[in-house]
């Protein structure tokens, strides 16, 4: 999959206005085979972090041709657009995240959303407070589903809340027949 994907944002529109150059951690969320995984690119401790909620123990074989690309492009563009940070990208090592295993086979999207709130290039309590507990993940979930539907910025949020009233409205009259029974 990752040799189809074009990462090379040095002459995309929406990323002409990026500054990294200020930003110590870039985040890159990858799937491969319906399991994402984040590769960070932390300027600031020199690492290649990935952070894997399956916790892959054959990094070497299962990921690192994908992180090399991915790696390859994060230095292509900070080379090409801030020649004058000097990064001496031959110092990184790589960095596999180990602490963290998400409770089924359904959570790494919502690991992935943990990861960049909380992700500051080391762990730290908020990135496994109560998370094997798959209740609290679904929370989390209905919340993130909450927060995009419910966006002023969503240009489908008033049909999506007249189907949801609707919906309800109709599950509501079921309710009352089945009450009448």
């Amino acid at each position: 999959y990752y040799n189809k994907v074009d990462l090379d944002i040095t002459n995309k529109e929406w990323a002409k206005n990026l500054s990294f150059t200020e930003c110590n951690l870039w985040f890159f969320p990858y799937c491969d085979k319906k399991h994402y995984i984040m590769i960070c690119v932390n300027i600031k401790a020199e690492r290649f972090e990935v952070l894997d909620s399956l916790r892959h123990k054959d990094f070497k074989e299962y990921y690192k041709p994908m992180a090399d690309r991915v790696v390859k492009y994060a230095i292509n563009y900070m080379n090409t657009q801030f020649a004058d940070k000097t990064v001496k990208w031959e110092r990184f090592t790589w960095f596999n995240l180990e602490k963290v295993t998400q409770p089924d086979d359904k959570s790494c999207g919502m690991y992935i959303i943990r990861w960049i709130r909380h992700w500051e290039g080391k762990y730290n309590s908020a990135l496994t407070k109560d998370w094997k507990r798959i209740d609290l993940i679904n929370e989390e979930r209905e919340c993130l589903m909450l927060d995009i539907i419910l966006d002023e910025e969503n240009l489908e949020r008033e049909r999506i809340m007249k189907e949801a009233t609707k919906y309800c409205n109709m599950k509501n009259k079921r309710k009352d027949l089945k009450e009448r029974r």
